[in-house]
């Protein structure tokens, strides 16, 4: 099958990092390249930003091109493919999952990382043998690091793409007629959360991405964004309320030792 993984020409260092694991569990991964944020001219920039929560930054705008350019790729082929983005830490149970995973023909979007978050999902998982399963996923907001698309689910982020750009997570997880699955365990995690959780990486997990922003202000110009987060919040509120049915909130599982 195949697996790509997203990397800024002057991130030489993450690109050895996604090559060396590659290596390691003898997978031959592709290169794709990323979107510079300063190759987004103001026409671009302008005809997508304005329709999220509030504005992009040209670093976001770089990632969801870089993302969108896959998803027109995978949309016109016939198989699912693997998409990662340069600091994801991979488990060493992929190898022996993937196959399980790619033949789960119920999926449009299957996440395989942790976001180290709570997300809505089904009660009761489905399991493919060989220690893999899958869970529904009812929303989600984090996480765009390691994904499998298939072409099904490619088509409908291009067809809702054209309403306009969000940081490509939030726009991962918040299609809800794209049908997402949960793997369980987690396959792959962060950079920047390992580091948190394990006390270290293999690579740093800062990004421009991750920055702090300062909080949107008040101003009328600004007030169409903040209708757009009330929507989201009153959205969240009626996924609170499948929890009383087939949903419960929690977290993936993840293995720390098929990391370490």
């Amino acid at each position: 099958m195949r697996i790509v993984f997203i990397n800024l020409d002057r991130a030489t260092e993450r690109r050895a990092f996604m090559e060396r694991q590659g290596e390691r569990l003898g997978l031959a991964f592709e290169r794709v390249r990323a979107v510079e944020a300063g190759e987004i001219g103001d026409a671009i920039a302008g005809g997508l930003n304005g329709r999220w929560e509030r504005p992009l930054t040209r670093a976001e705008l770089g990632c969801f091109l870089s993302h969108h350019g896959l998803w027109r790729e995978i949309a016109s082929g016939d198989e699912p493919v693997l998409v990662l983005e340069d600091d994801a830490i991979l488990s060493r149970r992929l190898v022996q999952a993937l196959p399980r995973l790619t033949a789960f023909e119920r999926a449009e979007f299957l996440n395989l990382e942790s976001f180290e978050r709570r997300r809505f999902v089904a009660r009761r998982a489905l399991d493919l043998g060989e220690g893999v399963a899958v869970r529904r996923v009812f929303r989600d907001k984090s996480g765009s690091a390691a994904y499998l698309l298939w072409p099904a689910g490619a088509r409908k982020l291009l067809a809702w793409a054209e309403r306009g750009a969000a940081p490509v997570d939030a726009f991962l997880h918040g299609l809800g007629s794209l049908v997402s699955w949960q793997a369980e365990p987690a396959l792959a995690i962060q950079a920047h959360l390992w580091e948190r959780r394990s006390g270290g990486a293999e690579i740093s997990g800062a990004t421009s991405i991750q920055a702090p922003r300062g909080r949107l202000s008040l101003a009328p110009a600004n007030w169409p964004f903040h209708g757009r987060r009330v929507m989201t919040q009153i959205r969240l509120a009626g996924q609170h309320l499948r929890r009383l049915g087939p949903a419960t909130y929690q977290r993936t599982t993840l293995r720390d030792e098929d990391f370490s």
